[in-house]
C-alpha cells in the first residue's frame, strides 16, 4: 500500500475514532446512551439506517454475485413498496407510541416473558452471526492489500469498531454513520468512474457487452420454488424478508426510534429502504462492469473467487489516493453496520435478556460490558466466516433462517387480539421448526425461507392459542391500542 493511500485510512480511522469519542463520558443514563433520548433528526437516523444495511457484505458482496452471475438477485428490491407498507403503517407506530427500548419488550407486553426471550434470542443469534460475516468480508480487502494474515485483519477491525461503540453509545453510531454514508457513496461512484474509464468505450460499451452475454438478465418468471432467485420469490418472499430486515430488526429500528416524531421515524425508514435499493443498483452495475472489463483477460482472473474481483481491481486499477479512499468505503460500509450490531445487542441484553431497573450510570456500564462481549463473540465468529460461500447470499440465509419467525410472532401480536402467550412461543417453535426442515430436506429457495416461517408461525401461534390457557401476564397490544 502506498504512502498516500495509507494516509488516507489513517485520517478516516481518526475522523471515526474522534466522534466516537466525541460523545464519551456523556451518558448518564441508559436512555440516553441507546436511544438518545430521542432527539436525533430524522435525516442523520436514515443516513445511519442506510449505512447500516449497505454494508461491506454489500459493498463486495453485490459486486461479486454480478460478477458471477446476473441481475435476477435484484428481483428482490421488488419488495420494497410492500415492506414500507407494512413497516411504516404496521409495525412502527406501535413501536414508537410503546415508548420501548427493543422491539422485544413489545412482546412481554402483548404475550409473556417467555416469548420476549424467545425474541430476543434468535435476534441475538442472528445478529452474531450475520456480523461475522460483515466482519470478514473487508478483512478480504485489506488482506488482498498489504499481504497480512486475515486473522490478524478481523482481529483489527473487531477491535476498533468495538471501541468506538462502547465509549459514544447511538450518538457516536448515528454521526459515525453519516460520515461513513459520505465516505462510502464517494468510493462507490469513484469506482463506477475508474471501471468505466478502463473499458474502452465507456458505460455505453459495457451496457452492451454485458446485453450481448445474458449479464443483465432480470426478471425470472419461474414458479418453481427451487429457483434461487425468481420474480415471485423476490416480490413475495422478499417482502417478508425486508420487513424482517427493517421493522423487526433492533439493530435498524433502534435508531429510527431516536427520533423527535412518529412522522421522523417512518421518514427515516422510507428513506432508508428506498436509497439502498438505489445502491443495490449501482454496485451490481460495478459487478457487471468488473465483468467487462476481464472479460478478455481470463488470464488474470485464474483462481480468483467472485467475491475477491473488486478487491482485486481496487488494488491493481485504481490510481494513487482513490485506492485509499475506495478502501476506506470499504471499510465505512463495514464499520457502520458493525458497531450498529453491537449497540444493538447490548441494548437487547441489558433490557431483555438480563434486565435491571437500575437506569444510572451503572446501567450504562453494564450496557458498555455487554458491547464489548458482543464484539469479542462476533469477531471470534468472523474468524470462520469464509465458510458460509458468496457473503452477500450467505448474509442473506444467515437472515431468512432467523427472520421470518420474529415477523411471525409480531404480525400475530398486532393483527390477532385473540392470541396468547403459549401460542405465540409454540407457534414461533413450530416456525423455526419448518424453516429448519425445509433448508436440511429440500433445495426450495431461501427467498421464500422468511414467508414459510412467518406463515407457519402466525398460523400455529392461532391455533395453539386456542388450545392452551391463556396467558395473563401482558397487555394485549395491538393496532387498535
Amino acid at each position: 500500500m502506498l504512502k498516500f493511500d495509507l494516509l488516507v485510512l489513517v485520517f478516516y480511522f481518526a475522523a471515526v475514532l474522534g466522534v466516537g469519542f466525541l460523545f464519551s463520558g456523556k451518558h448518564k443514563t441508559l436512555r440516553e446512551f441507546l436511544l438518545a433520548n430521542r432527539s436525533m433528526p430524522w435525516w442523520a437516523a436514515s443516513l445511519s439506517g442506510i449505512a447500516t444495511m449497505l454494508s461491506a457484505i454489500g459493498f463486495l458482496g453485490a459486486p461479486g454475485q454480478a460478477y458471477a452471475g446476473d441481475w435476477r438477485y435484484l428481483q428482490l428490491r421488488l419488495a420494497v413498496p410492500g415492506a414500507i407498507l407494512i413497516s411504516t403503517l404496521i409495525i412502527l407506530p406501535v413501536f414508537y407510541r410503546s415508548g420501548i427500548y427493543t422491539a422485544y419488550e413489545y412482546l412481554q407486553n402483548r404475550f409473556d416473558k417467555k416469548t420476549r426471550l424467545l425474541g430476543a434470542t434468535v435476534f441475538s443469534l442472528l445478529k452474531l452471526f450475520y456480523c461475522g460475516v460483515a466482519i470478514f468480508a473487508p478483512a478480504l480487502v485489506v488482506t488482498a492489500l498489504t499481504g497480512w494474515p486475515i486473522w490478524s485483519v478481523i482481529l483489527g477491525i473487531g477491535a476498533l469498531t468495538t471501541l468506538y461503540t462502547t465509549v459514544g453509545g447511538i450518538r457516536a453510531v448515528i454521526w459515525t454513520d453519516a460520515l461513513q454514508m459520505v465516505v462510502l457513496t464517494f468510493g462507490l461512484f469513484a469506482a463506477l468512474w475508474v471501471v468505466s474509464v478502463k473499458v474502452g468505450g465507456g458505460l455505453p460499451e459495457i451496457i452492451q457487452v454485458a446485453q450481448e452475454n445474458g449479464k443483465l438478465h432480470l426478471f425470472d418468471f419461474s414458479l418453481s420454488p427451487f429457483t434461487e432467485f425468481t420474480f415471485w420469490g423476490g416480490l413475495i418472499g422478499g417482502t417478508f424478508f425486508l420487513v424482517s430486515q427493517y421493522a423487526v430488526d433492533q439493530a435498524e429500528i433502534q435508531r429510527f426510534l431516536t427520533t423527535r416524531s412518529i412522522r421522523g421515524c417512518q421518514a427515516a425508514m422510507i428513506w432508508s429502504l428506498g436509497i439502498n435499493a438505489i445502491f443495490g443498483v449501482l454496485l451490481f452495475l460495478v459487478g457487471t462492469a468488473l465483468w467487462v472489463f476481464y472479460f478478455s483477460k481470463p488470464e488474470a482472473m485464474a483462481g480468483v473467487p467472485a467475491d475477491g474481483v473488486f478487491p482485486k481491481f481496487i488494488l491493481e486499477e485504481f490510481p494513487t489516493g482513490l485506492r485509499g479512499l475506495l478502501i476506506a468505503g470499504v471499510f465505512a460500509a463495514a464499520m457502520s453496520t458493525i458497531s450498529s450490531i453491537f449497540n444493538s445487542l447490548a441494548t437487547v441484553f441489558v433490557r431483555d435478556l438480563w434486565p435491571s431497573s437500575e437506569e444510572g450510570e451503572d446501567s450504562v456500564r453494564r450496557a458498555q460490558w455487554a458491547t464489548l462481549g458482543f464484539g469479542l463473540a462476533a469477531t471470534l465468529i468472523a474468524l470462520n466466516a469464509d465458510s458460509f460461500g458468496n457473503i452477500l447470499v450467505g448474509a442473506g440465509k444467515i437472515r431468512s433462517f432467523f427472520g421470518g419467525v420474529i415477523v411471525g410472532i409480531f404480525m400475530l401480536g398486532m393483527l390477532n387480539k385473540k392470541a396468547n402467550g403459549n401460542g405465540a412461543f409454540l407457534g414461533a417453535l413450530a416456525g423455526f421448526g419448518s424453516v429448519l426442515a425445509v433448508s436440511v430436506f429440500t433445495e426450495v429457495s431461501w427467498l421464500w425461507y422468511c414467508l414459510l416461517s412467518a406463515a407457519v408461525t402466525y398460523a400455529a401461534g392461532v391455533i395453539l392459542s386456542g388450545l392452551f390457557p391463556k396467558s395473563i401476564h401482558g397487555h394485549r397490544q395491538t393496532l387498535s391500542d
